[in-house]
């Protein structure tokens, strides 16, 4: 597996583009991500009840074909708790893009949304970003540019590709993603699309992107809220495969890797891009019982603000995370639990690190990226979580959001 720079433009059979058409004030607010061929589908959605629109829609257009050619999808406006008018709104979204595509079925395009809870999309607005996008067609794509359209309150695009043999053939993979506050998995809570032309059938690519989503995306959190309109969608047109592959293919794993690559690369962006977020932080938990458990204490720590608030203010307060620990659900032996920053010690044995001062310790806790390794010592399973600290600025952000 190869590491590319190309972004979305690497794949082959695909038009990328993004625009800026009226929503926002500054910035894209428009992507388009077209296939020359129907392309078959995945995805993976939502699990918050509050389910927006788009959601809907492009769940029901799945359902129906397990193929899309066409994803368009509006930053700035959620198109969330908006009703019967909601619904109708992203019918003729889909039904706007397909006309200026030429796609027959509306049915085979996706449709996803983001941005303020509440307010109606200005259709007229989308009508002229998908007429501007098309403009584009077919000579110049710009994956850089659809990374950007669909970010909010993010600070940098997210944008993921590689290279891989499947049959010999070398086949391309690429991914971009959204995603800053309101970050809680369960699939997770953000937007992002992936495209590979590789030749996939349906059953396998949803397999294989199920079981990314949960080694990537659904390891992340920022402030453990879920939203209302997150996916994650996966399209495969086979412009470079040889033949459709399945999952009892002997080259199945090495699509799973390159996916599972890309997925892990766009969801440790999104945990570094936490809203007001100055430190990156992977929370690995070692010898629970199970991998329940091991997940519990994990996330208990990663979401605790008294945790997230003492990492950026540097303070080295190891209490804040064994009391987050104790509090996870799990039935724990505080005696058995060491703690490692970085590799340095905090806590062996339930106790503090007696060898060093807290000044010696709160260098170590000045670095921008730190792993917490908590060693529970009851047994051999593990898991992580990736994660940011809170700021000054994530207050300020999510009190004027709307």
């Amino acid at each position: 597996m190869i590491q590319q720079s190309g972004g979305l433009d690497i794949v082959e059979g695909f038009f990328t583009r993004g625009v800026h058409c009226g929503i926002k004030k500054s910035n894209n607010d428009l992507a388009i991500i077209f296939s020359e061929i129907p392309a078959t589908a995945a995805a993976v959605f939502t699990t918050n009840q509050v389910c927006a629109a788009p959601v809907n829609l492009t769940r029901r257009n799945l359902e129906k074909h397990h193929k899309f050619q066409l994803v368009v999808i509006n930053s700035g406006v959620a198109n969330a708790c908006t009703g019967s008018k909601g619904v109708d709104d992203a019918i003729q979204m889909a039904q706007m893009a397909a006309r200026e595509f030429n796609i027959k079925d509306p049915s085979l395009v996706a449709v996803a949304s983001t941005g303020v809870i509440g307010d109606f999309l200005p259709l007229n607005k989308i009508e002229i970003g998908i007429k501007k996008a098309h403009d584009f067609y077919p000579d110049n794509p710009s994956g850089h540019d659809t990374a950007r359209a669909i970010m909010t309150t993010d600070t940098f695009k997210k944008e993921k590709a590689v290279s891989f043999f499947i049959d010999g053939q070398e086949c391309n993979m690429a991914g971009i993603a959204k995603g800053s506050g309101m970050i809680k998995p369960n699939m997770a809570t953000m937007l992002g699309f992936i495209i590979t032309d590789a030749a996939i059938d349906p059953k396998s690519l949803q397999k294989a992107l199920k079981g990314a989503v949960d080694m990537s995306f659904n390891r992340v959190t920022v402030d453990g809220d879920t939203s209302t309109n997150d996916m994650v969608l996966l399209m495969a047109n086979g412009k470079r495969g040889k033949m459709m592959i399945n999952e009892n293919h002997p080259d199945f794993f090495i699509f799973q890797e390159a996916l599972n690559q890309v997925c892990q690369d766009l969801a440790k962006d999104i945990a570094r891009d936490g809203e007001g977020a100055t430190k990156f932080i992977n929370v690995v938990v070692q010898k629970a019982r199970n991998e329940s458990e091991a997940r519990a204490v994990a996330f208990t720590v990663a979401e605790s603000p008294l945790v997230k608030t003492a990492f950026f203010g540097e303070d080295p307060n190891w209490g804040r995370i064994m009391a987050a620990v104790g509090r996870s659900g799990i039935s724990i032996q505080p005696e058995k639990i060491n703690i490692v920053f970085n590799g340095v010690p905090f806590v062996e044995e339930g106790m503090g690190n007696q060898k060093m001062t807290r000044n010696e310790l709160r260098t170590v806790v000045q670095t921008k990226e730190l792993e917490i390794l908590i060693d529970l010592g009851l047994g051999s399973a593990s898991f992580n979580v990736w994660t940011c600290d809170f700021s000054y600025d994530y207050v300020k952000i999510n009190s004027h959001y709307s």
